[in-house]
Protein backbone atom coordinates (compact mmCIF):
# COMPACT_ATOMS: atom_id res chain seq x y z
CA UNK A 1 0.00 0.00 0.00
CA UNK A 2 2.05 3.10 -0.89
CA UNK A 3 0.17 6.93 0.11
CA UNK A 4 -3.50 5.43 1.30
CA UNK A 5 -4.10 3.34 -1.80
CA UNK A 6 -4.77 -0.49 -1.85
CA UNK A 7 -2.98 -2.55 -4.14
CA UNK A 8 -6.32 -3.17 -6.20
CA UNK A 9 -7.50 0.39 -6.14
CA UNK A 10 -6.13 0.68 -9.30
CA UNK A 11 -8.79 -1.81 -10.84
CA UNK A 12 -11.29 0.60 -9.04
CA UNK A 13 -10.20 3.80 -10.60
CA UNK A 14 -10.49 1.67 -14.52
CA UNK A 15 -13.98 0.73 -14.07
CA UNK A 16 -15.03 3.83 -12.69
CA UNK A 17 -13.88 5.29 -15.51
CA UNK A 18 -14.45 3.07 -18.07
CA UNK A 19 -17.53 1.20 -16.62
CA UNK A 20 -21.24 1.18 -18.41
CA UNK A 21 -23.63 -1.74 -18.48
CA UNK A 22 -20.73 -3.73 -18.45
CA UNK A 23 -16.71 -4.21 -18.67
CA UNK A 24 -14.98 -6.73 -19.82
CA UNK A 25 -10.99 -7.37 -19.02
CA UNK A 26 -8.79 -9.94 -20.46
CA UNK A 27 -6.43 -11.28 -17.95
CA UNK A 28 -3.84 -10.05 -20.22
CA UNK A 29 -5.28 -6.88 -20.53
CA UNK A 30 -5.06 -6.90 -16.51
CA UNK A 31 -1.91 -7.44 -16.19
CA UNK A 32 -0.60 -5.33 -19.15
CA UNK A 33 -2.93 -1.91 -18.18
CA UNK A 34 -3.09 -2.43 -14.39
CA UNK A 35 -0.48 -4.32 -12.85
CA UNK A 36 2.79 -3.95 -15.66
CA UNK A 37 5.09 -4.40 -12.43
CA UNK A 38 3.86 -7.80 -11.24
CA UNK A 39 0.21 -9.13 -13.06
CA UNK A 40 -2.51 -10.70 -11.73
CA UNK A 41 -1.73 -13.35 -8.75
CA UNK A 42 -1.58 -17.08 -9.78
CA UNK A 43 -4.09 -17.93 -8.17
CA UNK A 44 -6.66 -15.61 -9.92
CA UNK A 45 -5.46 -17.39 -13.46
CA UNK A 46 -6.30 -20.83 -11.61
CA UNK A 47 -9.17 -20.56 -9.41
CA UNK A 48 -12.72 -18.97 -9.59
CA UNK A 49 -12.47 -18.32 -5.72
CA UNK A 50 -10.33 -15.35 -6.43
CA UNK A 51 -13.01 -13.57 -8.24
CA UNK A 52 -15.62 -14.06 -5.79
CA UNK A 53 -17.66 -10.91 -4.90
CA UNK A 54 -16.60 -11.26 -1.45
CA UNK A 55 -15.23 -8.33 0.90
CA UNK A 56 -13.84 -10.81 3.83
CA UNK A 57 -10.83 -11.64 1.68
CA UNK A 58 -9.29 -8.27 1.17
CA UNK A 59 -5.92 -10.31 -0.20
CA UNK A 60 -8.28 -11.18 -3.57
CA UNK A 61 -9.65 -8.39 -5.52
CA UNK A 62 -13.19 -8.38 -4.45
CA UNK A 63 -13.16 -4.71 -2.66
CA UNK A 64 -11.88 -3.55 -5.99
CA UNK A 65 -14.71 -4.07 -8.03
CA UNK A 66 -17.44 -3.99 -5.25
CA UNK A 67 -15.64 -0.15 -4.29
CA UNK A 68 -16.57 0.73 -8.24
CA UNK A 69 -20.36 -0.47 -7.38
CA UNK A 70 -19.48 -3.82 -9.81
CA UNK A 71 -19.86 -7.36 -9.32
CA UNK A 72 -18.19 -10.19 -11.21
CA UNK A 73 -20.89 -11.73 -13.24
CA UNK A 74 -18.79 -14.36 -15.56
CA UNK A 75 -15.11 -15.17 -15.31
CA UNK A 76 -13.61 -17.67 -18.12
CA UNK A 77 -10.23 -19.22 -16.97
CA UNK A 78 -9.64 -21.06 -19.79
CA UNK A 79 -10.13 -17.83 -22.11
CA UNK A 80 -8.68 -15.84 -19.59
CA UNK A 81 -11.36 -13.04 -19.30
CA UNK A 82 -13.44 -11.44 -16.77
CA UNK A 83 -16.96 -10.32 -16.88
CA UNK A 84 -18.06 -7.04 -14.18
CA UNK A 85 -21.77 -5.64 -14.48
CA UNK A 86 -22.91 -2.80 -12.17
CA UNK A 87 -23.89 -4.11 -9.09
CA UNK A 88 -27.69 -4.36 -8.52
CA UNK A 89 -27.70 -3.55 -4.60
CA UNK A 90 -31.37 -5.94 -4.00
CA UNK A 91 -29.73 -8.37 -5.65
CA UNK A 92 -26.12 -8.35 -3.40
CA UNK A 93 -28.54 -7.50 -0.15
CA UNK A 94 -29.82 -11.18 -1.40
CA UNK A 95 -27.27 -13.13 -1.50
Amino acid sequence: MVGGRKKYDVITDYIRQNGGTQVTLTFTQIDELLFPANGLPKTARKTLDWWANDYRYPEKGAYAWLNANYEVVHVDLLKEYVVFRPLLKSAWLLK
